[in-house]
């Protein structure tokens, strides 16, 4: 090979871009951390978000990218102290308890820690914080911009709440965990971004129409994993404006109003008195005997077997 020839090669080589890596796949995830997460969205079926929550001993990651947008939510007990990297730029961090930290989607980085470091990855699609913008300012003025927050009490909300719903009922959880992918975007364009920009407000309600469209789509589906994505296009608005007009209307988020109708229909159920409460439980769309009887006390105040005793 020539001399141009190594520098040509040289200089393509240096010109190519940081891995990215998928973390919905292990192999992925363990090309960049020492062990797979303690707890993870990847068989959740979710759309728009994911979740990981991570333990890793001290060590480093060579330098990748993600294409998602990720969020970091530190949770060690005691400070830890980091090295890193990102778009080429090092800085040396010290990580406490519900320390924040945003990087945009292809921002590359690298990290080195020197002890065991506890944290939740939260990754979200670049399409919803798009589709979230086009609704409700001009995307053409906003840019996401890397940021180390002390503390965002919103974010760390939106993490413990997606870590709990996956934990009681991962296997339906996508309305919930849309919901607060559409949220966080609305978030992140309002606070992580290079323009302040109000976002635009809706006001009204629903048309009446629209409401009896929604509640119909739910009644029909109430045993199935019901997505906030299904659930606008039935009534053809977007996710950002229907979340917020629906709540508007009806004083509950999809998802509340959703866990309600499960309670009621199970009532009846229960009056009927033909099925147990297990196979009641996932008629109307719990995921389990636990997380039905949790949902109907909260409600009702009673547990399902008492009702039944009382009836």
């Amino acid at each position: 090979m020539s001399a141009s020839q190594s520098e040509t090669a040289t200089s393509s080589s240096l010109e190519l871009p940081s891995p990215f890596v998928d973390f919905s796949k292990e192999e992925d995830i363990l090309r960049i951390f020492a062990n797979l997460p303690l707890q993870s969205s990847a068989e959740a079926g979710w759309k728009g978000i994911q979740l990981h929550r991570h333990s890793l001993p001290a060590g480093e990651t060579q330098e990748f990218a993600n294409p998602n947008h990720v969020i970091v939510i530190h949770e060690s007990q005691q400070p830890i102290e980091l090295e890193h990297t990102f778009d080429g730029k090092r800085q040396i961090e010290s990580l406490h308890p519900q320390k924040v930290v945003f990087l945009p989607g292809g921002v590359p980085r690298r990290g080195i820690w020197e002890d065991t470091v506890e944290f939740t990855l939260l990754l979200l699609d670049p399409a919803v914080v798009n589709r979230t913008a086009y609704e409700s300012i001009d995307p053409d003025r906003i840019t996401l911009i890397p940021r180390f927050i002390e503390s965002d009490p919103l974010i760390y909300q939106f993490g413990a709440s997606l870590k709990q719903v996956l934990q009681t009922q991962p296997h339906h959880s996508k309305l919930y965990a849309e919901s607060m992918a559409t949220a966080l975007s609305a978030h992140l364009l309002q606070y992580y971004s290079t323009q302040k920009t109000p976002l635009q407000t809706f006001s009204g309600g629903l048309p009446k129409y629209k409401l009896g469209q929604a509640i119909d789509y739910i009644q029909a589906h109430l045993g199935d994993d019901i997505s906030l994505t299904k659930l606008a296009e039935a009534v053809g608005m977007s996710q950002y404006h229907f979340s917020r007009l629906f709540k508007q209307t009806t004083g509950f988020s999809p998802y509340q109003y959703v866990i309600k109708c499960r309670v009621e229909r199970g009532k009846e159920l229960l009056r009927q008195n033909k099925l147990s409460i297990t196979d009641i439980s996932l008629e109307v769309g719990f995921s389990s005997h636990s997380h039905f009887t949790q949902n109907f006390k909260r409600l009702m105040g009673v547990t399902p077997k008492q009702f039944l005793g009382s009836s």
